[in-house]
């Protein structure tokens, strides 16, 4: 259902603020296809302003107002997209998808969005990989992100050249041009990006959650069927090269799922 998805949304990314704006369209008498237009145009815009950290303050201000114009100027999904596609600055623009890559690939997606945000982004991401063959999956309890490279990654995750990474408290004793302070630094940069997360229906053990990828990975795909993380199988290493991999192919799916130019 439609408004379901689109309440569900509106939720995971607590933006109540649109309620007036929908409210409004409730009034219109929408067929399916015009309440699909109007739940992309807004997950569209809420999502990738998220994803590239842009402010929610003004969110009240702009949505009781495109309510208004709306009345007046015609209620309809075209309409919606035009005004919401004039708004400028930090607090009302629509990211358009170069900003929108530059966030997706390089922001700290873990402390940027919470929970909920990160799990509905990478529960779309994970409806498109499953095909016709997969049997459909019911999710049982909550969903929890897992950090594919892990948080404590120092001890069993050897950086690139096969050196041991340093630990934050090393890195400030570290000379700056140290290779392995550089490398260390670059690894943390990526550890927090979607590339590098994923969900599970309960976390794994933090011990197996920081052992090897060859101890992990089996645990992981053991945890999960979702096709999301079967798509980690054929994955010998994992390291930034495959999290920059596994970023791009994200992305793409990403730009399909919330178009910025949807009508």
């Amino acid at each position: 259902d439609v408004l379901f998805g689109l309440a569900t949304f509106i939720e995971a990314f607590d933006v109540r603020t649109t309620y007036p704006l929908v409210l409004a369209m409730l009034d219109q008498g929408y067929d399916d296809r015009q309440w699909r237009l109007v739940s992309s145009i807004l997950e569209s815009y809420l999502l990738r302003r998220a994803v590239c950290g842009l402010t929610t303050k003004n969110y009240n201000r702009i949505f009781l107002t495109l309510a208004r114009t709306l009345r007046r100027q015609g209620m309809t999904p075209e309409e919606l997209a035009k005004h919401l596609g004039e708004q400028s600055g930090e607090s009302g623009e629509w990211p358009k998808d170069e900003r929108f890559s530059e966030a997706w690939r390089t922001q700290h997606a873990y402390h940027l969005l919470n929970n909920p945000k990160v799990v509905h982004i990478l529960s779309r991401l994970n409806d498109t990989y499953a095909t016709s063959k997969m049997e459909s999956i019911q999710f049982e309890g909550a969903l929890t992100v897992e950090h594919i490279l892990p948080q404590g990654w120092v001890e069993n995750w050897p950086l690139q050249d096969g050196a041991k990474g340093l630990t934050v408290l090393d890195m400030f004793m570290a000379d700056e041009a140290d290779a392995r302070m550089i490398a260390s630094r670059a690894r943390n940069q990526v550890l927090q990006t979607l590339g590098n997360l994923t969900i599970l229906t309960k976390p794994l053990n933090s011990a197996l959650s920081n052992s090897a990828w060859s101890i992990k990975r089996p645990e992981l795909l053991k945890h999960s069927l979702l096709p999301i993380n079967q798509q980690l199988m054929d994955r010998e290493v994992w390291d930034e090269t495959a999290i920059a991999e596994r970023s791009e192919d994200m992305l793409q799916r990403a730009l399909r799922i919330w178009p910025k130019n949807i009508v």
